[in-house]
């Protein structure tokens, strides 16, 4: 099975790229609006969230402001939402849908689309 496997896909760290996958099909690389973010920094945008909103006392928003930031989001060309496993993000960021509660969060766009009073 190993074998197989490493013929149709690259090896993690070895420089080699297929433009095929199992089926034939051409892989289609990202297009330079999406987004690449590692892990590192998803994992540093959460924290940095996280330890200002718990600075705040943990102050989330209404039910009104949740319903406008996500609306202002949907309109964003940064919003990316897979409708079949209802997973959404913003491509900027890459925070997910979940930063809209934090009261301590805005838009990371310049001038933002929204910000903590929204």
């Amino acid at each position: 099975m190993e074998r197989r496997f490493f013929k149709k896909y690259k090896r993690i760290g070895d420089g080699k790229s297929h433009t095929n996958n199992h089926l034939g099909k051409k892989i289609s690389k990202p297009s330079v609006s999406e987004s690449t973010h590692t892990y590192k920094d998803l994992a540093s945008n959460l924290v940095t969230s996280l330890v200002e909103w718990q600075r705040s006392g943990r102050k989330v928003v209404t039910s009104e402001q949740w319903t406008k930031r996500l609306t202002i989001c949907r309109g964003c060309e940064f919003w990316s939402e897979v409708y079949n496993t209802k997973i959404a993000r913003c491509k900027k960021c890459g925070c997910s849908s979940g930063k809209l509660l934090l009261a301590t969060s805005s838009c990371p766009l310049n001038p933002p689309k929204w910000n903590k009073e929204i």
